[in-house]
């Protein structure tokens, strides 16, 4: 029996909240490493079925450093709850895959709080072998959707 993951907890605690049903949830989809993304997605697809969540609007970005406007386009729409980033950003030989991470990330956290909706951020990197990557889709994938999901439930607690 494998041990459990931090993600798995995670996510057993917010079955157990209790997660209101039916958040309508967008999804930012690079296509860079699309093998890897396009597995993100429907592992979000199928987690967001468990917790009755209707993924709703979808967007396609070159790469990771796209998806920030993609995401903002969808948090600023009144059917969205919030929106899962999804991407794959793999260590090269210079630091650009840290600049592209957190050039990315800097604006989806800004976005959100301008916004004030939830954004979870599944972009896998920086400093990752293509192996590492595919070894974390599942996790990262997870951990994206769950961070909508509470976001979400917590803002509606207000």
């Amino acid at each position: 029996m494998s041990p459990l993951r931090e993600s798995d907890i995670v996510g057993n605690q917010i079955e157990a909240i209790g997660v209101k049903k039916g958040l309508r949830i967008g999804i930012v989809r690079a296509l860079f490493r699309s093998a890897l993304t396009e597995r993100m997605q429907t592992l979000v697809q199928q987690r967001a079925a468990r917790f009755d969540a209707k993924i709703t609007r979808e967007r396609l970005a070159r790469g990771a450093l796209e998806t920030p406007l993609l995401a903002q386009e969808l948090l600023q729409r009144k059917d969205i709850d919030g929106v899962v980033v999804l991407g794959v950003v793999i260590q090269g030989t210079t630091a650009h895959d840290d600049v592209v991470v957190r050039s990315a990330t800097d604006a989806l956290v800004r976005t959100s709080l301008e916004v004030g909706k939830p954004v979870g951020i599944g972009i896998i990197g920086p400093g990752v072998t293509l192996e590492q990557a595919h070894e974390r889709v599942e996790e990262y994938a997870q951990g994206a959707l769950d961070a909508v999901l509470l976001g979400c439930q917590q803002l509606r607690k207000k």
